[in-house]
């Protein structure tokens, strides 16, 4: 029996990939930060797999024949990458399906999207890269395009007049499927993934309008004011460059192109962005009561993380947070946490450089809505950790925590603050 080790396992497209070669009668090594919370379909075998953790690939591969690779986030990952492909052929898992982006080919040699494929294209693999366009679950995703259009009624993207041929990420499964199924399909090659029907702006807002029966208004952007507007959304640079190629993609007109891919290899046509519409949550409109009640619920866990956090209180301030929530002090963004455990460990670890005794937090403002949180903290404690003199030193800082909650816990958390501070008082204490 083959076995494929599929990249991205619990993400849009790989959380119906998994099922889908599993019912063809493959091996499924799911591949996971936090293999312990796995809770997808049942008969894979969940494996630890970290981009950043290189002792964790090898252990990941050990009997797999395949691999279906979504490459990791950021900048100068071409290298990883490489490393990667390389004891792919040292472990003897021969056939690859990069799962790449629409227009990529289009791109320039710098750009990491096309380093990531020339990389691919350049080993010794059993090779197919894949190029969806756009996926429609986007238009139901929070950190897209549903906020938008069924709160506000519009639907604001970058086209200069251009259409997208939007793909359902199942349809996108089932041709990686055939492709992990069948060395010889594709095979070195790369093909582009495209829904059955491209649609303008005004196209799609008429589809959206007809779908969840209210007004949804088309706003067309500039690249520049979609530039402008990221960045006041505090969005970091490098995913704002990545954003604007996408929306270059499609001004250009490379997103508007129809391929046969999906239905010459799964042998249907692929699903129109109608039926997606049609069984998503968009149709659903939430009454002003049912709002109320989620971000009271939203303000009511960020006060009980709040408490906890203060009160030294680990077990009560973890179960806020998902077991493979994130977190991130924003000024190093490099050191980010994933997960619960490792979480336990750092705010252990924080916890202990202050003297709990007259350790204050006070919620000075406190903004949610049905699905984030952002609170801004003054805090009060005697610093005891590295560099404080002898009995600490008593320091207060600003701090601000943007909270995502999924199922009424905290996913991923930033936290903004200026560490200086700590430094200050220090220097002020030892003067």
């Amino acid at each position: 029996m083959k076995t494929i080790l599929v990249l991205g396992a619990t993400g849009k497209t790989g959380r119906h990939l998994v099922p889908a070669l599993l019912d063809r009668g493959l091996g499924v090594r799911a591949a996971t930060r936090n293999p312990a919370a796995y809770n997808g379909a049942q008969g894979a075998i969940p494996v630890l797999f970290d981009w950043s953790d290189k002792g964790s690939w090898a252990a990941a591969l050990d009997g797999a024949d395949g691999v279906y690779l979504i490459k990791p986030e950021g900048g100068g990952v071409a290298v990883l990458v490489s490393e990667f492909l390389a004891l792919m052929t040292q472990t003897g898992a021969s056939r690859l399906v990069l799962h790449s982006e629409v227009a990529a080919e289009f791109r320039s040699d710098d750009d990491e999207e096309r380093r990531v494929e020339v990389v691919v294209e350049q080993s010794d693999l059993d090779w197919t890269i894949i190029r969806p366009n756009w996926f429609v679950q986007d238009l139901a995703d929070e950190h897209f395009f549903a906020g938008m259009i069924r709160d506000q009624g519009i639907l604001v993207m970058t086209t200069g007049g251009s259409a997208v041929s939007w793909i359902d990420t199942r349809d996108i499964a089932a041709t990686a499927v055939e492709l992990l199924l069948d060395s010889s399909l594709c095979r070195r090659e790369a093909v582009t993934l495209t829904g059955p029907e491209a649609l303008t702006l005004d196209g799609l807002a008429e589809r959206l309008r007809a779908s969840t029966g209210r007004q949804t208004v088309p706003i067309e952007e500039t690249l520049s004011q979609a530039e402008e507007r990221m960045r006041r959304d505090n969005l970091p640079e490098e995913y704002v460059a990545y954003l604007t190629r996408l929306n270059i993609s499609i001004t250009n007109g490379h997103t508007s192109k129809l391929t046969d891919t999906v239905e010459r290899l799964t042998g249907r046509r692929p699903r129109p962005v109608d039926d997606f519409l049609a069984e998503c949550s968009l149709r659903q409109i939430q009454d002003e009561e049912t709002s109320s009640d989620i971000i009271r619920s939203n303000e009511a866990l960020f006060r009980k993380q709040i408490e906890a956090w203060a009160g030294d209180d680990i077990d009560k301030l973890l179960a806020c947070y998902n077991d493979d929530m994130v977190y991130v002090d924003m000024p190093f963004l490099d050191q980010p946490v994933h997960g619960i455990d490792a979480f336990r460990t750092h705010m252990i670890d924080y916890n202990g450089q202050f003297d709990r005794s007259d350790f204050k937090a006070e919620i000075l403002t406190l903004v949610a809505n049905e699905t984030h949180v952002v609170g801004e903290l003054l805090s009060t404690a005697r610093y005891i950790g590295p560099g404080a003199p002898a009995g600490g030193v008593l320091v207060s800082w600003h701090a601000t925590l943007f909270d995502t909650i999924v199922d009424g816990k905290i996913s991923s958390e930033k936290a903004y603050f200026d560490p200086s501070t700590f430094e200050k008082a220090i220097g002020r204490e030892s003067s």
